[in-house]
C-alpha cells in the first residue's frame, strides 16, 4: 500500500482562522490533492497506509472529493478527510479542526437545506492499488519537511480508528437525507449533525461528559443547525449577498463556540476545539471563497 500524508499551512487570516489542509501522497511529492485550496506548502501533520488509487478516485477530478459546495458541505479538511479514509486518518491536529468537525462533521455535510448542494460520501471500496506517481522511489532524496511526521502512540491511534469506524456508522445513514428534499428530511439532516457531534464530544471529553453537560452540547448543536439552515434558505432566495452569507457563516461560527465555552470548562474547551479558552476561529478562507462561489453560484442560487 502507499502512503497518505496529511498537510495544513495558516491561511491569510492568521491567528482568526483555520489552518488550510491538503493530501500528499508519499515521499516523493509527485502527487498531491488541493482540496478546494493550495497544494504545494506547507507541514506534515500525519501519515498513515492506504490505497493511493482509491485515494484519487475518491478525490475526483476537482481534487475536493464530493464535498459540492464550500461553506454548505464543509471546507478542506473535511476534502482531505474523505481523500485519506484509505489510511484511516483525519487531519485532527490542523488548527481549528475541532470547530470544523463539530460544524461539518468529519467527512462532511451531505447536503444543505432542501437537498441544496448534495455531497455523497462516495468510498469506492472497490479500487485497489497505488498510483505510479505515489511509488516511492529510493534514489531521489526526499522533499524538505516531509520527514518527520507526529509520532501517535499505539493506543492513541487504536482509540482513533475506533472513533472513525462509529463515525462512519453514522455516515451510512445518509443516504435517505441526501436524496429527500423535505421538511422531515431539515429535520432528519439536523439530528444526523447532533448524533455526530454527540460522538465527537464522547470522544474527545471521554470520562468529563455527564448526562447533563452532553445534553446542554447537543441542543447548542442543534440550535446552530437551525441557524446555518435559516441562512442558506436565504441565500437561495437571494435576500443575502455572498458577502452577507459568508459573514453570518462567519458570525455563526463565533456563536457556537461562545456558546460551547459557557458550558465547558477552560480544560475542556481545549480538549474538545484545541483552542484556548476564549479562542475563536473562522473556517472560511477568503482565497478559496472567492474560487468557490465563482463556480458555484448559479448551482447555489438555481
Amino acid at each position: 500500500m502507499g502512503q497518505l500524508i496529511a498537510m495544513c499551512y495558516p491561511t491569510k487570516l492568521f491567528l482568526n482562522a483555520a489552518d488550510h489542509t491538503y493530501v500528499r501522497c508519499c515521499t516523493t511529492g509527485k502527487k498531491a490533492w488541493g482540496c478546494w485550496g493550495g497544494k504545494a506548502r506547507g507541514t506534515p501533520l500525519r501519515s498513515g497506509l492506504g490505497s493511493t488509487a482509491r485515494a484519487d478516485a475518491i478525490a475526483g477530478s476537482d481534487e475536493r472529493a464530493g464535498i459540492s459546495c464550500y461553506l454548505i458541505n464543509g471546507v478542506c479538511h473535511q476534502a482531505a478527510n474523505r481523500i485519506m479514509l484509505p489510511a484511516g486518518i483525519t487531519v485532527m491536529g490542523a488548527r481549528g479542526y475541532g470547530v470544523s468537525e463539530a460544524l461539518f462533521g468529519t467527512y462532511g455535510r451531505p447536503r444543505g437545506f432542501l437537498g441544496l448542494c448534495n455531497a455523497p460520501f462516495n468510498q469506492y471500496s472497490n479500487v485497489t492499488g497505488d498510483l505510479a506517481e505515489c511509488v516511492a522511489e529510493p534514489a531521489i532524496p526526499k522533499p524538505r519537511g516531509l520527514m518527520s511526521f507526529k509520532t501517535v502512540p499505539q493506543e492513541e491511534d487504536k482509540k482513533h480508528r475506533a472513533y472513525l469506524d462509529g463515525v462512519l456508522k453514522i455516515y451510512a445513514k445518509t443516504e435517505f437525507i441526501s436524496n429527500i428534499k423535505s421538511l422531515i428530511a431539515g429535520r432528519d439532516l439536523e439530528e444526523f449533525h447532533v448524533e455526530l457531534f454527540a460522538h465527537q464530544t464522547k470522544f474527545r471529553l471521554g470520562a468529563q461528559m455527564k448526562e447533563t453537560l452532553a445534553s446542554k452540547l447537543q441542543d447548542i448543536r442543534r440550535s446552530t443547525e437551525r441557524s446555518r439552515m435559516k441562512i442558506e434558505d436565504y441565500y437561495t432566495r437571494k435576500q443575502l449577498k455572498l458577502n452577507e452569507f459568508v459573514d453570518e457563516f462567519n458570525r455563526e461560527t463565533k456563536v457556537f463556540q461562545h456558546a460551547i465555552a459557557g458550558v465547558l470548562s477552560p480544560k475542556q474547551y481545549k480538549a474538545l476545539f484545541g483552542l484556548a479558552p476564549g479562542e475563536t476561529i473562522v473556517l472560511a478562507d477568503p482565497d478559496i471563497v472567492k474560487n468557490a462561489f465563482s463556480q458555484k453560484l448559479k448551482r447555489l442560487e438555481s
